[in-house]
């Protein structure tokens, strides 16, 4: 006689949520016995299953890297930010770094053909957009030779289906050692915020990378408001498929910071790395037309813009220059403002501007001479 969790197990196997019930007749459990097919048998089959490597010299070689220590060729890459913060220019600077095998935000680059599909501008913007790129980079005429390609496909496509089979018709497999796509949104058919689309749309493009032998990069926004005070992974506005799917991801965010010099926008661009070690995050100044990476670690300490820390670090700044200044000014009631300057490790804007808002010293001026005094109770 069966058991009553057999009897259970059977009337749920027969119930409506079963997809096949269970003939009539005595219940026998079995032990499951190891299933004896071998990777060749479920090939045969039609699946590419093959057994695993535990001998190193059977691994594998790895592909090339397209992106020294961020991404191999046949992956994808995806860059987020703010909109209107220079990700179009950032993958413009990747592109032509790739086709003349140079550098770019520091990381070597291997050289090879690059196909960018150009959804968002119009043909003469976006061409003058690439030669001010190269131009600022000292590239001359014929730099980038014939390694970069440009498809203006503004206003042709609303779905990444579409995208995809006109590109893999079109264009034969190995040809194009990357193709960028920019922006995302252009060619997302369905809610942002759905899972099941974004996965659908990140599955056209690994049937693209797959088909033309090639690493993908493509941009995506950031949600409206500040993304500083959350994680790199989960900055791109709508489903976390879009993070949890890309091979690498390239996140920039605008920074608050007082020092100037870089007579631009500062950004600090964070890595999330699937194959590759953690990266160390980078600072850079956005000035038109390309990122400037920060090699004094000016920026190092900025925080983001907008985030709810900045007050609260402006708070601290003041406190530690105040406290400086006390040590500086000893008895005294002034110093000269060019004297402390020298000494506080920060520009003379910079001071200016922290010590308005204090409440013990002020600056006073005249035609000849800035000092710094205690202000009176």
């Amino acid at each position: 006689m069966a058991s009553v969790d057999a009897l259970e197990f059977r009337d749920w196997v027969n119930s409506p949520f079963a997809e096949e019930p269970i003939v009539d007749g005595p219940f026998v459990e079995e032990t499951m016995q190891p299933s004896m097919a071998t990777g060749d048998a479920c090939e045969d089959a039609g699946l590419p299953i093959c057994r695993a490597i535990t001998d190193q010299c059977g691994l594998p070689s790895l592909p090339p890297q397209v992106i020294s220590g961020v991404i191999y060729q046949g992956g994808k890459l995806l860059v987020t930010g703010a909109s209107k913060s220079g990700k179009s220019f950032l993958l413009i600077e990747l592109a032509v770094a790739i086709a003349v095998g140079g550098k770019w935000l520091g990381f070597q680059c291997r050289k090879g053909r690059v196909l960018f599909v150009n959804l968002e501008l119009q043909e003469p913007m976006f061409m003058r957009r690439v030669f001010d790129v190269c131009n600022s980079l000292c590239l001359g005429d014929g730099a980038v030779g014939d390694n970069l390609d440009v498809y203006n496909a503004r206003g042709r496509y609303t779905d990444i289906r579409d995208l995809v089979n006109d590109l893999t018709k079109h264009c034969e497999a190995g040809h194009y050692d990357v193709v960028v796509v920019d922006p995302a949104y252009k060619v997302q058919s369905g809610s942002e915020n759905d899972a099941d689309s974004i996965t659908a749309f990140c599955a056209e493009l690994d049937r693209l990378a797959e088909a033309l032998k090639c690493t993908i990069a493509y941009s995506h926004h950031h949600p409206k408001g500040n993304q500083g005070n959350r994680d790199a992974l989960d900055r791109g506005s709508g489903s976390g498929v879009f993070a949890r799917d890309a091979d690498a991801i390239i996140d920039m965010t605008e920074l608050d910071c007082d020092d100037q010099s870089g007579n631009g926008k500062p950004f600090r661009l964070e890595f999330v790395l699937r194959d590759f070690k953690e990266q160390a995050p980078r600072e850079a100044w956005f000035v038109y037309p390309v990122h400037v990476v920060d090699e004094s670690g000016a920026l190092s300490t900025c925080d983001y813009k907008g985030g709810k820390s900045t007050k609260k670090r402006q708070g601290e700044k003041l406190k530690q220059l105040e406290t400086k200044l006390d040590e500086f000014m000893g008895d005294y009631d002034e110093v000269p403002r060019k004297d402390f300057v020298a000494i506080a490790g920060m520009g003379e804007r910079t001071v200016s501007k922290y010590l308005q808002a204090s409440k013990r010293f002020e600056i006073v001026s005249d035609v000849n001479s800035s000092t710094i005094r205690r202000r009176k109770d």
